[in-house]
């Protein structure tokens, strides 16, 4: 039987930026169900600023921000937060030196995952194309492959609800259908909570249980896909035709494949 505890729970949260102080969340109340769910909505929404008090890395300006029950203020080792979540941030960089192999190979023995399997490790570099550059480091490595390499990291620790931002959108489409095949299956299998924002309405459509739509004008609205994706709903969120909506974001997928060429060369 599944805990009647709440994966991710908001309670009165209200949240401001320092250098800006107008307010993201304004006492938000919200119970986060277990199992995949799509946030979506315009961008400056607040859907990073979520997942950033969802995972811990932020504070809460006033209200708690419980994860599996707990005040993420109690949270203050880095180590016992990822026992309970992972979080992949929008354009993640970072700069090693080891290569990504080695890097794969000590994530994984310091992860969470009780009752390692010696071929995971495996099948995470065969689902995520990460052969042909295990010898390089992470500032050798394209953007659409550090984004897979940071999946693969996400998976190995082992922690029981994965958050991420935007986390294929450097990718080939072939990539994002199978990195989203293989996300969706692994935590359905295993019990694991799964929330990820994506600008591509339809891998939301495809890959998700519950949308959490997020408005710059109300609060988020969450609930079971059928009832959220209408195009009354979508439309009156994004502000934008709904149909013209899919259009934008086909100029957008361009840019980001443009802005991935270049970062290659």
């Amino acid at each position: 039987m599944e805990s009647p505890v709440s994966p991710v729970e908001f309670e009165k949260v209200a949240f401001s930026y320092p250098e800006t102080r107008a307010d993201i969340f304004k006492a938000l109340d919200i119970r986060m169900p277990r199992g995949i769910v799509s946030l979506i909505g315009q961008n400056g929404s607040g859907k990073s600023t979520f997942l950033l008090l969802a995972a811990g890395n932020l504070l809460p300006t006033h209200g708690t921000v419980r994860i599996n029950g707990i005040d993420t203020r109690e949270l203050r080792d880095e180590q016992e937060r990822q026992r309970h979540v992972s979080l992949i941030f929008q354009n993640m960089e970072f700069e090693t030196e080891e290569p990504v192999g080695d890097l794969l190979e000590y994530v994984y023995n310091g992860g969470f995952i009780e009752g390692k399997d010696r071929e995971f490790l495996p099948r995470l570099i065969a689902v995520f194309e990460l052969g042909r550059f295990l010898h390089k480091r992470t500032q050798e490595i394209s953007k659409g492959e550090l984004q897979r390499t940071i999946l693969a990291f996400s998976l190995l620790y082992g922690s029981r609800i994965l958050l991420m931002d935007e986390p294929i959108f450097a990718m080939e489409a072939y990539q994002k259908e199978r990195a989203m095949e293989f996300l969706v299956s692994y935590t359905r299998e295993n019990r694991i909570t799964f929330y990820y924002s994506v600008h591509e309405l339809d891998i939301t459509e495809k890959y998700c249980d519950y949308i959490m739509l997020f408005s710059k004008k109300r609060p988020p609205l969450l609930g079971a896909k059928e009832e959220i994706y209408t195009r009354d709903i979508i439309e009156n969120a994004y502000e934008f035709p709904f149909a013209l909506l899919k259009k934008k974001e086909a100029v957008y997928r361009a840019m980001l494949n443009e802005a991935s060429a270049a970062y290659r060369e």
